[in-house]
């Protein structure tokens, strides 16, 4: 008895099926030509004959009014962008990165020389934030201070080695100057935060306030720009994996301040949609107008919640039991 060998399923799609893309102006259109200037899927009705491919109606827009700073962000402005940091292969020199960086171990070297490593007495002499010091004492240095200190050599090692990785790209975003502005807002929003919501006499050190805002700030242009940076579109579903296991071991381990990298993390996202203007300029440069205004803004948003912390720090406050 013979049987009939079974017919074999074949898959009919062709390869480009399996990874169609869409007009980013009409989604319900398949294309597969993109915008020879930003990289965007564009269909028939969209494209426009350049010298060299296509372009699209937004990168033409841009073209005939000639913007100093376009919305659309070419493909070369891209590589030229993320050259600077040297994440893609290009020489970055001295940055803002690698000083913050040197000041910090510089600082570690101090500690251990005083021995402040296995004394918290010694840590709290040297500048770390307690809020009862701030509020009684008016130790306000103790703000800005504790972005400088740590308690252990795996403490500055975690720090150093985040801020290297996410410094160089944002920094790559925003240029020196404004890569310093943020890094120090976002760490003072930190301390802030932990005056606010830490115990009275909790003793906070470490650079994480400012970390997470670098990491709030890469995460917010990575959104923002997503569809226009193919880099950013690269490394966006990265950062959001590793701020989900950062909030897991946060959960996990009582002696992490998330207050601090809250406070940091919240004020990068801000700083960064403000300076971009939610996308609608390129946040890379010198400051703006708009951005000095919303700076100062967000500057006076957290000398009020400080201030007000402490005006209202009371006897009841200090002591637990009362």
């Amino acid at each position: 008895m013979s049987t009939t060998p079974p017919v074999e399923d074949f898959d009919l799609r062709m390869p480009d099926d399996l990874n169609v893309e869409h007009c980013y102006r009409h989604p319900d259109r398949e294309t597969g030509v993109r915008c020879a200037n930003c990289g965007r899927p564009i269909c028939h009705e969209c494209m426009t004959p350049a010298a060299v491919g296509f372009r699209c109606p937004d990168c033409m827009a841009e073209q005939r009014r000639g913007a100093a700073r376009p919305q659309v962000i070419s493909r070369q402005q891209t590589r030229n962008r993320w050259q600077r940091s040297g994440v893609m292969g290009g020489q970055s020199g001295l940055t803002v990165t690698k000083a913050l960086i040197a000041i910090n171990v510089a600082v570690f070297l101090v500690e251990v020389a005083t021995g402040a490593l296995s004394s918290t007495a010694q840590l709290v002499r040297l500048g770390g934030l307690v809020p009862a010091y701030v509020a009684v004492n008016h130790d306000y240095w103790r703000l800005f201070s504790v972005m400088f200190l740590h308690e252990s050599f795996f403490h500055i090692l975690f720090n150093m080695v985040a801020l290297w990785f996410l410094g160089e790209y944002t920094e790559a975003v925003l240029g020196h100057f404004k890569f310093l502005v943020l890094y120090l807002v976002t760490g003072f929003a930190g301390s802030v935060l932990i005056l606010l919501l830490s115990p009275a006499f909790a003793v906070t050190v470490g650079a994480s306030g400012a970390i997470f805002g670098i990491f709030g700030a890469l995460i917010a242009y990575a959104f923002i720009y997503r569809k226009r940076d193919y880099v950013a579109r690269a490394i966006f579903g990265q950062l959001v994996f590793w701020l989900v296991l950062n909030v897991v071991f946060m959960l996990y381990e009582p002696a992490v301040s998330w207050q601090g990298h809250l406070g940091g993390f919240v004020t990068g996202i801000v700083l960064m949609a403000a300076y971009s203007l939610l996308g609608s300029k390129s946040p890379f440069g010198k400051f703006t107008g708009s951005d000095i205004v919303l700076t100062v803004v967000v500057i006076g948003v957290l000398l009020v919640l400080a201030y007000w912390r402490v005006q209202t720090f009371t006897l009841a406050t200090l002591i637990p039991w009362w």
